[in-house]
């Protein structure tokens, strides 16, 4: 809007510097005005290139107005007008910034019309067109440059800011990286205590607030101190990772969460889950390591494959309920589990008891 106010402000000395023009200089300037509202109407909707081309036509027709006067004119000061060619080439290139390619198109075709417009006015001496030519050979040398100089500023500008970006996007990346981490077990990657920890504090937190209800069961390997002393502990780990990966089948992203509670030790939480169908997943969990069919031929028991005890507990709706609570109701009943023979589920008892030594394994 400014280029188009100062582009036709001239249309008000159009009479004093070349009055023989006048009339056409109006006229002309209004067409070019049209034309910057059609521009201004359609650059919106068009490509990057388009845009540019679009911008580096509009240029050169304005630049061709005060060319044409200047050319046309046979008034004494007529030659005020090569002024209002050089101060659009300016606005072009400096206030439009077009970009490197587009300003050196425009250049070389202003400074060529420029130049010939010049040498072949009659009129001028040759002083006058040694000045006017010196000017436009000036004015386009200084337009490039500073047009180079803007585009090498965007560029580091650009790439120091993509930079920035990429080192950010690095960092956040490391930092979910080690959250990651920090919240799995290194062995079966499952989540680890720290992991169970914080979701069970958030579901309990839901709870209270009646959001939700869940179960959490508690699973440790039978008589697993035998079968690392009987098969080393390198195939210990492996049939940890045997039960981990049996044990992630099982969830559901978002409603389950596996996590290794420590040792041989597992814990599932399902959430929006009521307490029969609860019950029937944990049994199904037994079943399904039992399954897997590991043998383990130094069970005390005449039972020969790796099997589980499952302890289970439901915290329903509502319930105002402790971390510690629900674990301890867990072990407890994994407890029972163990004392009931083994490779079994037992379900908590609604109300807290007293937490029993573990002499089970």
């Amino acid at each position: 809007m400014a280029g188009i106010l100062s582009y036709n402000s001239y249309d008000l000395i159009s009479f004093f510097t070349f009055p023989d023009v006048a009339n056409q200089a109006i006229v002309l300037r209004l067409i070019i005005t049209a034309l910057a509202a059609a521009v201004w109407y359609w650059l919106p909707r068009l490509t990057a290139f388009g845009r540019e081309m679009l911008l580096l036509g509009a240029m050169l027709a304005a630049c061709a107005v005060p060319l044409y006067l200047f050319a046309a004119t046979r008034a004494p000061n007529g030659a005020l007008s090569f002024i209002d060619f050089l101060l659009t080439i300016v606005f072009g290139i400096a206030i439009l910034q077009l970009r490197f390619p587009a300003a050196i198109a425009l250049t070389a075709v202003c400074w060529t019309a420029g130049q010939l417009v010049v040498i072949f006015r009659p009129e001028l001496t040759f002083d006058a067109r040694l000045a006017l030519s010196m000017q436009l050979l000036m004015a386009s040398y200084f337009l490039l440059l500073s047009s180079w100089l803007i585009q090498r500023s965007h560029r580091q500008a650009y790439l120091a800011n993509l930079r920035e970006t990429e080192r950010s996007h690095g960092l956040e990346l490391a930092r979910q990286s080690f959250a990651e981490l920090s919240m799995t077990d290194a062995l079966t990657g499952l989540g680890n205590r720290r992991c169970l920890d914080e979701v069970l504090s958030d579901w309990l937190a839901e709870s209270r607030l009646g959001r939700m209800q869940f179960a959490l069961i508690m699973i440790d390997v039978d008589h697993f101190k035998a079968y690392n002393d009987r098969y080393g502990h390198p195939a210990g780990d492996q049939c940890l990772r045997q039960i981990g990966i049996t044990l992630a089948g099982f969830a559901r992203q978002g409603n389950h969460v596996v996590a290794r509670y420590g040792g041989e030790e597992f814990v599932v939480l399902m959430r929006d889950v009521s307490r029969p169908i609860a019950i029937d997943r944990a049994r199904d969990i037994v079943g399904a390591i039992a399954d897997l069919a590991i043998p383990h031929a130094a069970r005390p028991d005449g039972e020969r494959r790796v099997t589980v005890s499952a302890g289970m507990t439901h915290v329903d709706i509502g319930a105002d309920r402790s971390e510690q609570d629900v674990l301890a109701e867990a072990d407890i009943a994994l407890y029972g589990a163990k004392r009931g023979g083994r490779g079994r589920t037992e379900l908590a008892a609604k109300k807290v008891v007293e937490l029993v030594p573990r002499a089970l394994a």
